[in-house]
């Protein structure tokens, strides 16, 4: 009876400490704050194509990586200004780092590639 008393404050114990011990996972920079201020201001394309470079520039070089779907938010900025190659090498990491990317990474390559717009800007001209 007494080593069931001692369980349960024992698991407990133990729970707390794996939900302390979680840490962040991946780099995600100023990727949150950067979108709302592309959303309230979209002319201002070039600071979040920056915010993201940026990001991924430090997660490259640290130790997290860059969050799931940076290299792809940032390969499609690109496509929107006209870098495909650039463009291309960064839907290209985000399919080598997240495969489960790959088949719509592949779309987007085959897009680049053939130099067609985002729907965002073919509707726009």
């Amino acid at each position: 009876m007494t080593h069931r008393h001692l369980l349960l404050p024992l698991l407990a114990a133990l729970m707390l400490a794996g939900c302390a011990a979680q840490r962040d996972k991946y780099t995600w920079g100023e990727y949150e704050s950067s979108l709302y201020s592309y959303y309230k201001n979209p002319e201002n394309a070039a600071a979040l194509t920056l915010a993201l470079q940026k990001t991924i520039e430090g997660a490259e070089k640290g130790k997290l990586p860059p969050a799931p779907g940076l290299y792809a938010e940032y390969g499609y900025l690109l496509m929107q200004q006209g870098k495909k190659q650039e463009a291309i090498a960064a839907f290209e990491k985000e399919k080598q780092r997240w495969p489960e990317s790959g088949k719509l990474m592949d779309n987007m390559i085959k897009a680049a590639s053939a130099g067609k717009k985002p729907a965002s800007q073919e509707s726009a001209s």
